[in-house]
């Protein structure tokens, strides 16, 4: 059998399996509650999402694995000496989600256990909207693909010709972010870091700031992976690798983008930027 092809099936099944939990609003978990280790509001559809994962990777995987998602603690499935960390965002954009808004994403990343978390240990990833079914894949070194057709980022290098995306909440605009908004074809906010790095690799967009101090390994760690694979950088703010992640509980800012160019230019215009938080 192609491992390859057996991981990212498996992929696949985990986010179809959380896709059908949450589009049909489980009665066992509507109306459930609680806080997260990072402090944020853990919402019905986000338990119910977890679960399906958490049953998948116990009743379905090929390997043993240990679990790192936002929803709980980090959890062990199989038998003998794990694999793989799987790093899971089951459903980001979750306050899209509450309000009937797109795009909702679940992230998936595979990362071998004997390597330290980071965007460059990345070995397998998908990303899936929840709303409208869209799959984005990558294995490392091997490409990125929507719906099972490869996919690379556009060409713009120019600021002036870039529709780009940028998170906007609980944030305050300075200067030089302003200023790079201001000369921007367009701007985007998707409430939605796992799909909008997704459609930067994908060529719908050409970059995606986040620079409010806030973005946790789980958002970006799988759409890292799909970007790079299809030809972007995502980086720091600074221009510098993201650092390596010893919980999900770390803060992050990140610039995504499709052009070598594009991504030195955002990098040089928003020196200066102070983040808030």
């Amino acid at each position: 059998m192609n491992t390859s092809i057996s991981m990212m099936t498996h992929l696949e099944s985990i986010f179809r399996n959380i896709q059908l939990v949450v589009t049909a609003g489980d009665v066992g978990f509507t109306g459930k509650t609680k806080r997260n280790a990072k402090g944020d509001s853990v919402k019905w559809f986000d338990l119910a999402a977890d679960e399906a994962a958490s049953s998948y990777l116990k009743e379905h995987f090929p390997c043993p694995v240990v679990l790192l998602s936002e929803e709980g603690s980090p959890r062990e499935f199989g038998n003998g000496q794990p694999e793989f960390t799987v790093v899971l965002d089951p459903g980001d954009g979750s306050d899209n989600f509450a309000r009937g808004m797109a795009p909702v994403g679940t992230a998936v990343a595979l990362i071998p256990y004997s390597c330290p978390i980071s965007v460059e240990t990345v070995q397998y990833a998908l990303v899936g909207n929840l709303v409208t079914g869209q799959i984005f894949s990558a294995e490392q070194g091997n490409g990125a693909f929507c719906n099972g057709n490869q996919i690379r980022t556009g060409s713009c290098n120019v600021l002036t010709s870039a529709m780009i995306s940028c998170e906007m909440n609980h944030f305050a605009v300075r200067a030089p972010l302003a200023n790079v908004l201001s000369r921007a074809r367009g701007v985007r906010t998707l409430g939605c870091a796992t799909g909008a790095i997704s459609l930067v690799a994908s060529g719908s967009l050409d970059a995606h700031l986040d620079l409010r101090g806030r973005l946790t390994p789980e958002n970006f760690l799988a759409p890292s992976l799909i970007l790079t694979e299809a030809g972007g950088t995502i980086s720091g703010p600074d221009g510098e690798p993201i650092p390596g992640i010893t919980d999900l509980t770390q803060r992050f800012s990140i610039i995504a983008s499709s052009s070598p160019e594009l991504h030195a230019d955002l990098v040089q215009q928003l020196k200066g930027d102070t983040l808030c938080t």
